[in-house]
């Protein structure tokens, strides 16, 4: 039986391949790459945003589902988190959708996500409770218009709904459907 020129040259890129196989199996079974200790990471409905900073390693904005959030946080950061301490429960359940997780100094703590921040996750921020600069940050508001917006604010105290905004020379109904998805008043979902 002869073998020809290509059947070598075939059975040697087979051989070859094969090696670049095994070593790439070898390797990686020495030297695991690092596994992420979160299953979810996708922002959708039910999602909650949690911005973890001052951990070594698992710095981040991650995605929980609200129900196992509070233990999601504790295999981030290696900190054990109980309920009834501090009132760090309390903060968590009034943080809403977006909160900031500091786990510096081997103390947790718990803020609301910066407006930057929830913006550029497409998250709402609270028109009551933004500045002037959080509002300018907003499309479709410029530095005049998040000016005229904290001043009816000062002026008649609290938005009641986004549909006040339209007292805002510059603000019809058109613009006020595109600041819906920025903006919100009261509890953020």
């Amino acid at each position: 039986m002869q073998v020809s020129e290509g059947q070598r040259l075939g059975a040697l890129t087979v051989l070859i391949a094969s090696l670049y196989v095994y070593v790439g199996a070898f390797i990686h079974d020495r030297y695991p790459f690092p596994v992420s200790p979160l299953p979810w990471g996708d922002q959708g409905p039910g999602m909650i945003a949690v911005e973890v900073t001052g951990n070594r390693g698992a710095d981040g904005i991650y995605f929980f589902p609200k129900a196992t959030a509070f233990t999601q946080l504790y295999k981030i950061t290696g900190y054990e988190v109980k309920g009834e301490n501090s009132g760090f429960a309390e903060a968590w359940s009034s943080a809403g959708s977006a909160l900031s997780v500091s786990a510096a100094e081997g103390n947790l703590k718990i803020t609301e996500m910066a407006s930057v921040t929830r913006l550029a996750l497409g998250l709402q921020i609270d028109l009551n409770n933004a500045t002037e600069e959080e509002l300018s940050l907003v499309p479709g508001i410029g530095e005049t218009l998040a000016d005229r917006i904290v001043q009816l604010r000062q002026l008649r105290g609290k938005f009641g709904g986004l549909a006040e905004l339209t007292a805002i020379p510059g603000i019809k109904e058109k613009k006020l459907r595109i600041l819906e998805k920025y903006l919100s008043v009261g509890p953020i979902p």
